[in-house]
């Protein structure tokens, strides 16, 4: 179980590296086996390159001997995401987590050929990363295969929110490609359907939770215990998929909780208090802690 990390910032916008260690340190108190820095619920559209490598060189070296590590390093242009994943290579971390170009809609052969050319400049272990809401496309099941069978394809994170999906392309995975869920509310689902780890927003403010879902799930087989973990965070997990403002949503309750959320940088704007008690009514926040 890997919590995909939010980014705490100062108010003026800078890297609040405190309340980051701080936030990270709880987290692998909690029981998490991994994190996930700089996805989409760490504000990575937000940073530029250079502020990107700044981060992975404090970060990565303070959690790496801990925990495992994933870096995103998603951009429009190939060229800048392998610089940037050569930075996060140096920097120690296990993998790099990878979309299609976001903006450009690839066709299905320029996605492969997108993977290819970053996997033959960075020789680095790549989580290839299907996300139809992020990036306006969805990998075919023909592009999967061919995706898997790169060198240094390590993970897959399926977004697509179909179960069905998610099962063909752990059908077609070869032994050395390990198949993570990338939807919080299709959890439970995804363990059960063979799924070997998960990239979580909930696991932000509740990993205790979802560890032990995805142990009582994939690793003990026990689909009681696990459904019973399940129907009590699956509020939670609905929201994230559902609210529009996921992100400010985990600060505030990850502030509320341990004091390190921090704030968002612009153009994200801090949750109002009406919006501060929906979130914590839909999703029933007192019962994740």
């Amino acid at each position: 179980m890997y919590a995909v990390t939010v980014t705490p910032f100062k108010e003026d916008g800078s890297f609040d590296f405190e309340r980051t260690k701080g936030h990270l340190d709880w987290l692998i108190e909690q029981g998490l086996q991994g994190i996930c820095l700089l996805g989409a619920t760490g504000e990575y559209q937000s940073i530029t390159l250079e502020e990107h490598k700044t981060f992975v060189r404090e970060i990565v070296p303070y959690i790496r001997d801990r925990v495992s590590v994933i870096v995103g390093a998603t951009r429009e242009q190939a060229d800048d995401v392998i610089e940037l994943v050569n930075n996060i290579k140096l920097c120690g971390a296990d993998a790099a987590m990878i979309l299609p170009s976001p903006y450009c809609h690839p066709a299905q052969d320029e996605v492969v050929e997108h993977y290819r050319y970053i996997m033959e400049r960075t020789e680095f272990p790549i989580m290839i990363y299907n996300n139809p809401g992020s990036c306006g496309i969805s990998f075919e099941r023909e592009t999967f295969r061919k995706l898997m069978a790169l060198p240094y394809t390590a993970m897959v994170k399926e977004s697509s929110g179909s179960i069905q999906v998610l099962r063909d392309v752990i059908e077609d995975a070869p032994e050395n490609v390990s198949i993570f869920c990338g939807c919080d509310n299709l959890a439970f689902e995804s363990f059960a359907d063979g799924a070997c780890g998960m990239i979580c927003m909930l696991a932000n403010v509740a990993p205790k939770c979802c560890v032990e879902l995805f142990d009582a799930v994939y690793n003990q087989h026990d689909i009681a215990k696990g459904w019973e973990i399940y129907r009590k965070i699956l509020p939670g997990l609905n929201a994230l998929e559902s609210f529009p403002k996921p992100i400010q949503a985990l600060k505030y309750l990850v502030t509320r909780k341990t004091g390190n959320g921090g704030f968002c940088r612009r153009p994200r704007l801090e949750l109002t208090l009406e919006e501060k008690a929906y979130v914590e009514d839909l999703m029933k926040a007192d019962q994740l802690y």
